[in-house]
């Protein structure tokens, strides 16, 4: 008895060709990887109309799920999934939102991979680096199958299917996470720094916690752009304390990472040195 063997339709490319957009794939995903391999840099942020360069992120990643959204809908409309018959203006309508979404990512990418850097401090951050840099990946990879034409009829939507579950898995770990945290608004009162708190040891720990990449210190010499301006918003002992330890706003909580006398000495340092 001879066994069936799946082939291709007449006329359409030979499985080998797979090969094409998976190499694209790795291309991509590797290059973006790459470029991201350094620290955290001080300069060259910029925030358009947000409040700071992480809402910009997260607004134009949510931006692009939307637009993702629907291009998921037009997909469905293209291939005749949806009960309504297919206008003509949906095809060239489903190409430009794909672009919008793609031109949207820029702004995003730009601060991720060339300001920011690969980073893995915690679990979220690592798979929002990994699933960053597979964007562009799927991305070329879908690209590819388009140009190509004539794959096997599935490949299209898998690839397409592939790209909006890498941009969805980009999007929870950044802007889900970062307007799911809880922001405590600063007391107003600048509160005394503890007889036991260590300023000078502070600044030690204010520059190898990388503090510097985000905020302004004149006294650090920092002059990060990401977070807040620590000179212009001179913020108390125990609300440097507090944001430190707990985080919140977009910025990591450090109570995992630094000890307690660490989180105490480097309150101590920004608030006796913030607008000196």
């Amino acid at each position: 008895m001879s066994e069936a063997v799946a082939t291709p339709a007449p006329g359409m490319r030979s499985y080998r060709w797979l090969a094409a957009p998976l190499l694209a794939f790795a291309i991509f995903a590797l290059t973006a990887g790459l470029l991201a391999n350094h620290q955290p840099r001080s300069k060259g942020y910029f925030r358009l109309f947000f409040s700071d360069p992480i809402h910009l992120k997260a607004g134009f990643a949510t931006a692009v799920v939307v637009l993702a959204c629907f291009q998921l809908f037009t997909a469905a409309w293209i291939f005749r999934k949806l009960p309504w018959p297919k206008p003509a203006w949906v095809n060239p309508v489903h190409r430009w939102s794909g672009r919008l979404a793609f031109a949207f990512t820029l702004p995003v990418a730009y601060h991720c991979i060339f300001k920011l850097g690969f980073q893995d401090p915690s679990t979220r951050v690592l798979a929002h680096s990994l699933l960053g840099c597979a964007v562009y990946g799927a991305f070329a990879a879908k690209v590819t199958i388009v140009r190509l034409h004539r794959f096997p009829r599935f490949v299209l939507p898998v690839a397409g299917g592939l790209l909006f579950t890498v941009l969805i898995g980009v999007w929870y770990t950044s802007a889900v996470w970062l307007y799911g945290q809880k922001t405590a608004a600063p007391s107003g009162k600048r509160s005394p720094i503890p007889a036991a708190a260590r300023p000078a040891a502070g600044a030690t720990v204010f520059k190898q916690a990388g503090c510097g990449s985000c905020h302004t210190l004149a006294a650090a010499s920092a002059s990060g752009q990401i977070g807040p301006n620590l000179d212009a918003r001179r913020p108390g002992f125990e609300d440097v304390r507090a944001k430190v330890e707990a985080g919140g706003g977009g910025m990591p909580a450090f109570a995992g990472r630094l000890s307690k006398e660490q989180i105490r000495d480097v309150a101590a340092f920004v608030a006796k040195n913030a607008g000196r």
